[in-house]
């Protein structure tokens, strides 16, 4: 679908916590915006803004939007803001990509309405592939956690090693390089296709130890998407699922090809199954005080994710 020519146009700025223009997720948007500027013929331009270089923390992306200091938002960080989608990354819950689908559409009717009450409109999402722990300091089992510093992006990440007896930094994209060079921490919690591959010269062990699927939100401030057409609307929508669905796929791709160039040059483990048993039963007792916390909705969203996934 193209719109149809307009007399002007609108230019929105978007704003990304990703800050290597070369990680697939970045060149996903790159071209997502290129194709929205193409279909609408050139009714909406959107100008990418790489993490770091305005002065947005990458926790307030989510604000950000909603006080249209940028019209489009990239957002992996955005559990401070809207909590109930947590529910789709409890550590631990979900172990397929097929699992994720499942469980994402199950809550992305809370999620919008959430988000609606901030003046915002979620018009996409893209989905990283497992999260796995990555470190300088030896990493080999689920014990060798204890005592590190481990970059995190969400409170439930923070739970997590927490309770394998870790210390959980949360840190925008664009400040951990610098944080592992100068020991703030000592490692991070990411895919091999997201920032696994990018930091690669910074660790030197990776735990295969999947806690769940990040989701990265695009997020439209409210009052500039009921600028344009309905048919403008229609063309963005569809392309960003287009394009998104794409990204997706292409970092799923990749993940186990760049996880093989890794294992070359530093030491990766598969966690042992009494491991990943013993991680499963501290994590599990998470998830109930998580929907507890939130109050009645969230526990509602809870029963329905885990009689989905029969778990």
């Amino acid at each position: 679908m193209q719109a149809s020519p307009a007399s002007a146009g609108q230019t929105w700025n978007a704003y990304t916590y990703n800050s290597v223009g070369t990680v697939t997720a970045a060149k996903g948007l790159v071209e997502l915006f290129d194709e929205i500027g193409r279909r609408t013929n050139g009714e909406l331009t959107v100008k990418l803004h790489l993490g770091g270089t305005l002065q947005i923390k990458a926790t307030d992306i989510t604000q950000a939007v909603a006080d249209n200091i940028v019209q489009l938002g990239d957002d992996a960080f955005f559990l401070g803001s809207v909590p109930i989608g947590a529910v789709v990354r409890l550590p631990m819950l979900v172990h397929s990509p097929a699992e994720y689908e499942k469980v994402a559409a199950i809550a992305a009717p809370a999620l919008s309405e959430a988000y609606a009450k901030r003046g915002i409109v979620v018009v996409g999402e893209y989905v990283f592939p497992e999260q796995v722990i990555w470190s300088r300091k030896e990493l080999k089992s689920l014990r060798d956690i204890q005592g590190q510093k481990i970059r995190v992006i969400s409170p439930d990440q923070a739970e997590f090693i927490k309770r394998m007896g870790g210390s959980p930094v949360t840190l925008g994209t664009a400040e951990v390089p610098a944080a592992l060079d100068r020991g703030v921490v000592d490692g991070a919690i990411t895919a091999s296709s997201g920032y696994g591959y990018v930091w690669r010269d910074l660790f030197k062990y990776n735990y295969r130890l999947n806690l769940g699927y990040v989701s990265s939100l695009l997020l439209a401030n409210k009052r500039a998407w009921d600028r344009l057409s309905p048919s403008v609307q229609a063309t963005v929508k569809e392309t960003i699922r287009e394009v998104t669905d794409k990204t997706t796929k292409a970092m799923a791709a990749e993940d186990q090809e760049l996880t093989q160039k890794l294992a070359a040059q530093m030491t990766a483990t598969t966690p042992s199954a009494a491991d990943v048993e013993d991680a499963q039963q501290r994590i599990s007792s998470y998830y109930d005080d998580w929907a507890k916390s939130q109050g009645p909705d969230a526990a509602e969203l809870l029963g329905k994710v885990r009689k989905a996934l029969e778990r």
